[in-house]
């Protein structure tokens, strides 16, 4: 299961936007559409990256869910006089019949695509159907495909139906505690939990390791698969050569980093950041899909708003390909502000900027710019940027390039500025062009010949 496209209509700054996510599978005909496994939202604050992010979780929550999430959506509708409304359009792969599960899949009114609707009211009166509201509220469009996916993919105790998304502020408990070795099933609405509530602290890592600790030691051998699965999984998300290293008797988890043994409380924000995305993560699809060899392999949604949180750019740089081999089918949308987790996603990879166009957001498909350095991409159009020198280094670059332009008419306090700035210049070898032949400058030659 993937998204092929959603709309949104008159939501926040979306007026009228509907966004597709796939491309054409090389020379099979047009209407064989593949997806696109990673994409990333691009764009300055405020201009709708975590709306998207949070009106995809919605749909991908279900009705009951969402109501949960957003039980009064204040300020979501931009002409109150009138309901908002988000669309989606899901597509199912041919061996998606392990998801739904064969009996299922033949007998249900499912075809390949699935489309639904979810309308959003303000505090004017307005009518959906045959109801008038007139509060701010969350309303399913009526459709079999809904009554359908409400019992058999949107229950909680659904298994292989998956999606999650993880705000912003992700992060586990920063208290000390014993946990009890039990675990309550997920409730559908937890999935996206952190991205309506960032108090919410992602808590099942830890709750989850220990109580497989505690049934592996009762000689539960499922336990120690499942354990084993989560463990790997986690460990190929860390920098270095981390561990997983202990799980004591008084629920503490602890971790070798860089020859240090240190508990999750101890650990760096960015540690934690990874550890509880990871670990929430590789949790939930062991839940969603307990009879695969491997859930890791297992495909759906995951939705991610600004992944490059706490990350030194070491990470940033790696985490994109790393998230991608670790779930290979998973398709995963991501809001970032780092040019190195855009260029690290990948030259198969979407990538679209958000701006605010007369007072609504426009989105834009932004070339491959995997084989770009971070530089280029900060000021293509990815990003925008005027220049990636501090403002006052720039004032002086621009100031001596005005000079130099009239080099033979300066005056003498001009003069002597120009000469104050040459030295500027030559001090700072980054603005200076590469030496002719350098590894740089040949660099320079072959993407400007090869790259768009």
């Amino acid at each position: 299961m993937w998204v092929e496209s959603v709309t949104l209509n008159n939501i926040k700054c979306f007026k009228n936007e509907k966004i597709t996510f796939t491309r054409s599978a090389g020379n099979v005909p047009n209407h064989c559409q593949k997806p696109y496994s990673w994409i990333s939202l691009l764009g300055e604050n405020a201009v709708g990256k975590s709306t998207l992010l949070q009106a995809i979780g919605l749909l991908l929550a279900g009705p009951e869910a969402a109501k949960e999430l957003l039980p009064r959506p204040t300020g979501w509708v931009c002409d109150s006089k009138k309901p908002g409304k988000l669309s989606i359009t899901l597509n199912k792969e041919e061996n998606d019949a392990v998801i739904f599960g064969k009996v299922i899949f033949n007998r249900s009114p499912i075809e390949k695509k699935i489309s639904y609707s979810y309308f959003v009211t303000a505090d004017k009166a307005v009518k959906v159907g045959k109801e008038t509201y007139t509060e701010p509220a969350l309303i399913e469009e009526s459709s079999k495909i809904l009554s359908w996916l409400r019992k058999n993919a949107f229950a909680s105790d659904t298994k292989g139906w998956f999606a999650a998304g993880y705000g912003a502020f992700r992060r586990l408990t920063r208290t000390s505690q014993v946990l009890i070795p039990s675990l309550e099933p997920p409730k559908r609405s937890s999935n996206f939990a952190t991205q309506f509530n960032e108090d919410s602290a992602l808590s099942s890592f830890e709750r989850w390791m220990v109580y497989l600790d505690f049934r592996i030691a009762k000689g539960d051998p499922t336990a120690k698969k499942m354990r084993d699965i989560g463990i790997n999984a986690i460990e190929k998300l860390l920098l270095g050569n981390t561990k997983i290293a202990e799980v004591s008797m008084e629920g503490l988890i602890k971790f070798d980093v860089n020859g240090q043994r240190v508990s999750t409380i101890g650990l760096s924000d960015g540690y934690r950041s990874i550890i509880a995305l990871a670990g929430d993560l590789i949790w939930r699809l062991l839940q969603t899909f307990p009879d695969l060899e491997d859930p890791t392999q297992a495909s759906g949604v995951v939705l991610i708003d600004e992944l490059d949180i706490h990350l030194h750019p070491v990470w940033q740089r790696l985490i994109a390909e790393l998230l991608r081999e670790v779930f290979p089918n998973l398709q995963f949308f991501v809001a970032t502000h780092s040019p190195l987790i855009a260029a690290g996603a990948g030259e198969d990879a979407l990538t679209l900027r958000l701006d605010i166009v007369n007072g609504e957001t426009k989105i834009t498909p932004v070339e491959d710019i995997s084989a770009y350095d971070v530089d280029y991409i900060l000021r293509s159009p990815a990003f925008g940027l005027e220049s990636t020198h501090s403002p006052s280094a720039q004032e002086k670059i621009q100031r001596y390039h005005e000079l130099r332009i009239k080099k033979d008419k300066l005056s003498k306090e001009e003069e002597q500025e120009f000469n104050q700035l040459k030295l500027f210049m030559q001090d700072k070898q980054p603005i200076s062009p590469p030496e002719p032949g350098s590894l740089d400058d040949r660099i320079n030659a072959f993407l400007e010949m090869n790259l768009p």
